[in-house]
């Protein structure tokens, strides 16, 4: 209809302006005058271009609105989505606390909830630039192995397949982040697991391509058919309605860290289309402090025949190319031919047999060869019980590393821990220190209170994650119990050397400078320190790590997240006496819920984990990064910036929701509004009482956390 009207506005004004011609005589003037003439004639042809130019100019620009109107309705889908984002976060959390779960379901809410709370802290220290990357030695071997154990602990009911591919060139020791490069592997693989990926693979490179620095390059090849190089951004947090999950903000958490790193992470597809990951950084080599002791073999063993029957022939090929790698000689056998293959079973130095493999029959074959026996499992099968494996020498758990597969070896051929004086219920006593080799059970009914039976007890905390302190001593503090903490094991020494007169310590396995494993070497290299239990901490506790835990000189070992129930237990077996005598205890004071301007404490206490320690960690990094929110808004306002303010609302959305700021968040939710309507003229209005009610919030902030 347009582009009707404007022919005819064009043949109306060319009528006009010949009308125009005739009433002035013109043909006269060309006879008289040839320059006006000449002068006609170019503004007619001038005017003529003109209306031309307006023709196709107004067609472009109608084909530009179009286009522009297209972008504005997906730009508004998504902005509708990327709402929902971290205020969802919060009503999730409250969601699951609410849930009436059954007990085989306790542990998976319990670790969801976890997850939610420490991704919304690493979210807000991400947004106030908090995060500082600490470049310092670490051992890819524990890095891994915590990676292992993190997603083990994160993901229950998932079975999947992951398997480790180093590069055999790389030094188990390098200069990196342990703690950040930990959760960008972390969530990477987290993501594919969440959206049905079966089979896994991680890859570790050097390289130095395009750089003068060396290059670590990480790579999570997924069995993922998910196109993203069809402009997805797959780094951007979006909460899914129809799965009302999310489906990328450990993505989002990963690309940042990454970022800070002086590295990146980029999703793309590999040739056969599958979805992978590459993550890669710049790193430096640590040389290895050698040590020689009796709790350790460094010491290579020597070329063996191995036999490798695993129901995985992915799996398979993995693992043979780590014994080839120690340069071993190894034949892989399938699972449907190895009962057939019984009489050459003697001919071989040691046997790797998955665990669902020893049937009554095989192991009848096995009872009659001399042998070693090495039982696998896969970590991320839903644990089963198989009785037949007793008769092995020793399980290892998959994914496998180098490192850890030449430990296990060591292992097995040579007796680096006594394991003659076990006794029935599984408590040793060498010397003064009690072993423990089994693990925690949990003590019922237990409250914080109950901790004041162990008051005034030394415990030393080596730990190098800040969360993981504060949780620690968070369960502990208000029990009268002095704690100190270090940072890494080389700090736990240099205390030790000041003070030995500790009654347990607590001992964190990744940790930079100087790892779990290495101190606590060190520590039992000092006899004043015979009677002193160490408790390992890990997120891994698969047997054979276990079987290097006690080879390092500790005494029993707790799985990561700590719970109350079998922190309780450890200090009941460890500290001596307590259980015989019956000990008053210390008035414990009762988390006092106040009142304060602006929060509402009950319900952002039940959206961090139920645990106070978590809501005021989440309510000062709150206040660190949006405490002057106000300002940017203002200024955001002046410039016309909308889009900014718009994205700004969103994240303060959701985390004002998260933290019991009721009524920001109202005023919050009414901006959002505001903007997705255009209605830009309201906005002044409501930052000013956005600043009145952030005013009332700092105050409460810094009331609460000093009281």
């Amino acid at each position: 209809m347009k582009k009707i009207l404007l022919y005819v506005l064009i043949i109306s004004q060319v009528n006009l302006f010949a009308e125009s011609i005739i009433s002035l005589d013109f043909l006269d003037s060309i006879a008289t005058d040839g320059e006006d003439f000449t002068l006609w004639m170019a503004l007619f042809g001038l005017g003529m271009i003109s209306f031309f130019a307006l023709f196709l100019s107004s067609d472009k620009i109608e084909k530009f609105k179009k286009k522009q109107k297209e972008e504005e309705e997906l730009a508004q889908k998504k902005n509708k989505k990327q709402d929902a984002i971290i205020s969802k976060m919060g009503e999730d959390i409250y969601d699951i606390t609410k849930e009436n779960i059954s007990t085989s379901n306790v542990a998976k809410s319990e670790n969801q909830l976890l997850a939610i709370t420490t991704n919304l802290i690493d979210f807000l220290r991400i947004k106030s630039n908090k995060v500082v990357i600490d470049h310092q030695k670490l051992k890819l071997s524990n890095l891994l192995n915590d990676v292992s154990g993190t997603l083990k602990a994160n993901i229950r009911g998932k079975e999947f397949e992951l398997i480790y591919d180093v590069q055999k060139s790389i030094v188990q020791e390098i200069n990196s982040d342990t703690l950040n490069l930990s959760k960008v592997l972390v969530n990477t693989l987290l993501y594919c697991v969440e959206n049905s990926s079966t089979k896994l693979t991680l890859s570790i490179k050097q390289t130095s391509l395009f750089s003068k620095d060396d290059q670590l390059s990480f790579t999570v090849s997924s069995d993922l058919r998910i196109n993203v190089e069809d402009g997805l951004n797959i780094f951007q947090a979006n909460y899914n309605d129809d799965t009302e999950e999310y489906d990328s903000l450990g993505l989002f958490i990963a690309k940042e860290l990454s970022k800070l790193m002086k590295g990146d992470l980029i999703a793309r597809n590999d040739t056969n289309e599958y979805l992978e990951f590459v993550f890669t950084i710049p790193y430096t080599i640590e040389k290895p402090e050698p040590i020689q002791n009796k709790y350790t073999v460094p010491k290579q063993i020597k070329q063996k025949n191995i036999l490798l029957i695993d129901s995985s022939s992915t799996s398979a090929e993995n693992i043979a190319s780590i014994l080839k790698d120690l340069n071993h000689n190894v034949k892989i056998i399938s699972k449907r031919e190895y009962t057939s293959y019984f009489k050459y079973f003697d001919i071989y130095d040691i046997i790797f047999l998955d665990e669902k493999l020893f049937t009554h029959k095989i192991v009848a074959e096995l009872e009659n060869i001399n042998s070693k026996i090495i039982a696998t499992s896969n970590l991320f099968e839903i644990e089963k019980e198989f009785p037949n494996t007793a008769i092995a020498d020793i399980k290892i758990s998959k994914p496998l590393t180098i490192w850890q597969t030449s430990d296990v070896l060591n292992q097995l051929f040579y007796n680096v821990h006594d394991t003659s004086k076990i006794t029935s219920n599984g408590v040793i006593n060498t010397g003064t220190a009690l072993v423990h080799r089994n693990s925690f059970q949990n003590t019922r009914n237990i409250s914080l209170g109950d901790f004041s039976k162990f008051q005034d007890k030394k415990i030393l905390l080596v730990e190098d994650n800040i969360i993981n302190q504060k949780v620690f001593v968070g369960i502990l503090n208000k029990s009268h119990m002095n704690i100190t903490v270090a940072k890494h094991g080389k700090e736990a020494l240099k205390i030790l050397l000041d003070d030995s007169t500790f009654d347990m310590i607590f001992m964190d396995i990744n940790m930079p400078v100087m790892d779990g494993y290495t101190a606590s070497i060190k520590i039992r290299e000092h006899k004043e320190y015979d009677g002193m239990p160490i408790i390992a901490l890990s997120a891994l506790t698969s047997s054979d790590e276990i079987a290097k835990m006690f080879a390092s000189g500790m005494n029993g070992y707790m799985a990561k997240p700590l719970e109350k129930e079998k922190l309780y237990t450890v200090f009941s077996i460890f500290i001596q006496n307590t259980q015989a005598k019956e000990i008053k205890k210390a008035p414990v004071q009762q988390t006092e819920i106040i009142e304060l301007d602006g929060l509402n404490i009950t319900l952002g206490i039940s959206k961090s984990s139920s645990s106070e320690v978590f809501y005021k960690e989440i309510l000062s990094e709150f206040r660190d990064a949006y405490g002057d929110t106000n300002k940017v808004f203002n200024k955001l306002l002046q410039d016309f910036r909308y889009e900014q303010l718009r994205i700004l609302c969103i994240d303060i959305k959701g985390l004002t929701g998260s933290i019991g700021a009721e009524k920001l968040h109202l005023i919050v939710t009414d901006m959002l509004k505001k903007l997705s309507l255009k209605k830009y003229d309201y906005l002044s209005e409501l930052i000013t009482q956005y600043t009145k009610e952030l005013a009332l919030i700092n105050n409460s902030i810094d009331k609460y956390l000093n009281k």
